[in-house]
C-alpha cells in the first residue's frame, strides 16, 4: 500500500479516504437486472461469478473531532465467511497511522445503515466475546434502521448480522437519530432511505470551497449513476429510483462532490449529465 494520502479541505474540515478492505460479492446482486453481458465490462468478475470491491471508511477531521462513515466489515468472521466474500486483511490501523491516529483517538462513528459490511468492523472478537474497535466514540444511526436490523424482514435478514446488531445495542455508545440530524456545523446525517433499506442515510459535509456527500449504498458506485441500476440487496427499487433521481438532480445542480464507498476504481467525483444517464465529470482525490 502506498503511504500517500490524499485530503480535501471542506470548510472547517479535512476529508481523507482510509482503504481498509475489500470483499467479492456475486456479479448479479451487485448489478441487479442489469445482465452480466453489460456489467461484466465495468467490473470483470472472477470464476465464481464475484466482482472484487472497496469498503472504504471516509473520516472527517476538524472541531476536535474524528469522525469516521462507516466501518467495512472488519475481522469478527468466521474461515467460512471469509472465503465467501474473498475477504481481504483489515487494514485499519495502517489506514489511521498514516492520517497520524490511533482507534482511541476516533470520536465518532455515521453509520449510513447496518448491513453487514458498514458495520462489523466497529466490533472484533476478543475472549469469544464481541468488543468495540474504537472504545470512545460514539455511534448514530437511524432509529429505522436500527430497529429494521434488530428484526429484519426475511429479504433482508442475510444482510443484518445478529452478533453485531447485539453487540451495538449493547453497547451504552449509540445514539439513535430520527431524519435529517445536524452532527455539527457543516456535517447533517440526511434520511433518504426506504429503497434500499429502510431508515438509510447519507452523510452531507459542507463548507466554504465545497460539498461532498457520501452516497451509501444508495449509489455505491459510478456503475450505479443510471436511476434503474439499482442493487439486487434494494428492498423497493422503484423507490431507489425516486431517492436517487432527487439526489442526482441536487448533486448536478450544485456541482456537489459524490464520495463512492464500494467503487474499484473512483473514489469521488463531480457528476454531468451524460447522453443516456449521469456520468463522471471529473474526478476528486478524498
Amino acid at each position: 500500500m502506498s503511504s500517500f494520502c490524499s485530503m480535501l479541505a471542506v470548510g472547517d474540515y479535512t476529508l481523507q479516504t482510509l482503504n481498509v478492505q475489500e470483499f467479492s460479492l456475486d456479479g448479479g446482486s451487485v448489478f441487479g437486472v442489469v445482465p452480466r453481458v453489460l456489467w461484466e465490462k465495468v467490473i470483470p468478475p472472477d470464476h465464481l461469478n464475484r466482482v472484487r470491491l472497496p469498503m472504504r471508511i471516509l473520516l472527517i477531521r476538524g472541531r476536535n473531532r474524528n469522525i469516521l462513515v462507516d466501518a467495512a466489515m472488519g475481522t469478527a468472521w468466521s474461515g467460512k465467511m471469509k472465503a465467501m466474500y474473498d475477504l481481504s486483511e483489515w487494514r485499519l490501523d495502517e489506514e489511521l497511522q498514516k492520517a497520524g491516529l490511533n482507534r482511541e483517538e476516533i470520536t465518532d462513528v455515521i453509520f449510513t445503515h447496518l448491513h453487514f459490511d458498514h458495520v462489523g468492523g466497529a466490533f472484533e472478537e476478543k475472549g469469544g466475546a464481541l468488543v468495540a474497535v474504537f472504545p470512545n466514540a460514539r455511534y448514530y444511526v437511524q432509529k429505522e434502521n436500527f430497529e429494521t436490523a434488530f428484526q429484519p424482514n426475511m429479504k433482508e435478514k442475510p444482510s443484518y448480522t445478529t452478533s453485531f446488531i447485539n453487540a451495538l445495542g449493547q453497547s451504552g455508545s449509540m445514539e439513535l437519530v430520527d431524519g435529517t440530524v445536524q452532527l455539527l456545523p457543516g456535517i447533517e446525517m440526511i434520511s433518504m432511505g426506504q429503497g434500499h433499506t429502510a431508515g438509510h442515510q447519507l452523510v452531507k459535509i459542507s463548507g466554504e470551497g465545497a460539498t461532498v456527500v457520501h452516497g451509501g449504498d444508495l449509489i455505491p458506485s459510478s456503475a450505479h449513476l443510471g436511476v434503474t441500476r439499482g442493487l439486487a440487496y434494494d428492498i423497493a427499487p422503484l423507490e431507489v429510483i425516486r431517492e436517487k433521481t432527487i439526489l442526482l438532480d441536487i448533486l448536478l445542480s450544485n456541482r456537489w462532490i459524490l464520495h463512492f464507498a464500494h467503487d474499484p476504481f473512483i473514489t469521488a467525483a463531480i457528476l454531468r449529465k451524460g447522453d443516456k444517464h449521469v456520468v463522471v465529470d471529473r474526478e476528486v482525490a478524498v
